[in-house]
C-alpha cells in the first residue's frame, strides 16, 4: 500500500509538470531596437494623423491612425 501511495505522490507532480511544459506558449525574442513613427494623411507629409511606438518589450503602441505614409522619429538599441 505504501508503494502505491508513494508512486501516486511522485507521479502526480511529474504529470503536472509535463502537462504545463507541453502547453507553454512559444517564447518570442524582443526587438533589437525601439522605434517611434509618425503617420501622415497623404504623401505631402503635412498633416500628422497618428503616432506609433514599438517598445523594447515588443509591445506596439498606437495613437491616432496608422497609414502607409510614415516617417521614423527615432530608434535606439534595446
Amino acid at each position: 500500500m505504501k508503494r502505491l501511495l508513494l508512486g501516486v505522490v511522485l507521479a502526480v507532480p511529474a504529470f503536472v509538470g509535463f502537462g504545463t511544459s507541453a502547453y507553454a506558449p512559444k517564447a518570442e525574442a524582443a526587438p533589437a531596437q525601439s522605434c517611434e513613427w509618425d503617420y501622415f494623411a497623404d504623401d505631402t507629409y503635412s498633416e500628422m494623423v497618428g503616432n506609433g511606438t514599438l517598445s523594447c518589450s515588443g509591445r506596439w503602441y498606437l495613437s491616432g491612425v496608422r497609414t502607409s505614409y510614415s516617417r521614423v522619429v527615432y530608434c535606439f538599441p534595446c
